[in-house]
């Protein structure tokens, strides 16, 4: 815990609440002083103290122990709030025709992903497993995507950002890449039906060649707070009777990476 940043946290809380330092110690039963040196990152709270602190200032006690705002982190277009799970071929199937028949709209693509990773820091075979550059090869253009996963606190702030451009010329993208050493890793290749669910969630079935099934659960609503999309999601997850165990969070890529090479070192691999 970041005993300043805690205490600057309980400061700034508590003048948006319009109270003195005096009155939210009285409310706790410690002196003005006290507080004053919390705030001041002089002196940690009391763990005892969390509970009444939380609900006097109206914030959660992760939010307390972070000492920042989290259940009030805002979705944004660069932002994936989604959950991976592997699943087997017949619940493949069985979630293939429920969405079907309750869906308000159906698409499917197949998709070839090719990922690319730096010489250094390695996001493939190193200390980095939670990066990935790709670009997706479409019927008529080209998208360059970054993608970094950030696991927050708990299941609750888990989300991805993602920045993606579309690129006109496949090859001369992948020389640029290559001339700032960053490198092809593998090709993914994949047939997906995405499904718009309850006009609340995007569903993709995946069939990832090589590596099997997936259902993909994204939110669909942007204006959703992230911690609020994750309950959401885990929800839906436990109505289908899906395995939240199976959860996969590193990607695709990640698996590809580690069947063909068997994490033995840094390889290039290709279909």
């Amino acid at each position: 815990m970041n005993q300043e940043k805690i205490g600057k946290f309980i400061g700034e809380v508590r003048k948006e609440k319009g109270l003195k330092q005096a009155e939210l110690a009285e409310m706790l039963g410690v002196t003005s002083k006290t507080v004053s040196r919390w705030e001041t990152g002089k002196y940690m709270p009391d763990l005892s103290l969390f509970t009444d602190i939380s609900n006097i200032l109206g914030v959660t006690i992760n939010e307390l122990l972070q000492g920042e705002r989290l259940i009030k982190k805002k979705n944004s277009d660069s932002i994936e709030i989604e959950i991976k799970l592997e699943i087997e071929e017949n619940q493949y199937k069985e979630l293939f025709n429920f969405f079907k028949d309750g869906s308000s709209k159906h698409t499917n693509k197949k998709q070839h992903d090719i990922y690319f990773s730096p010489e250094n820091p390695k996001f493939f075979g190193g200390d980095i497993d939670d990066e990935c550059i790709r670009i997706r090869i479409q019927k008529d253009k080209y998208i360059l995507c970054y993608k970094k996963i950030y696991m927050g606190n708990d299941e609750e702030d888990i989300h991805i950002v993602e920045y993606e451009t579309e690129v006109s010329n496949l090859d001369a993208t992948i020389n640029i890449l290559k001339g700032v050493r960053i490198n092809k890793i593998c090709d993914l290749i994949k047939e997906r039906d995405s499904f718009i669910y309850k006009d609340l969630f995007e569903i993709s079935l995946d069939n990832v060649k090589d590596l099997g099934y997936f259902v993909e659960i994204e939110i669909y609503d942007k204006n959703i707070p992230i911690n609020e999309a994750n309950q959401l999601l885990l929800n839906l997850v436990k109505e289908l009777n899906l395995d939240i165990t199976r959860r996969n969070l590193k990607g695709y890529s990640y698996l590809m990476y580690d069947k063909l090479n068997k994490k033995s070192g840094f390889a290039t691999c290709t279909e």
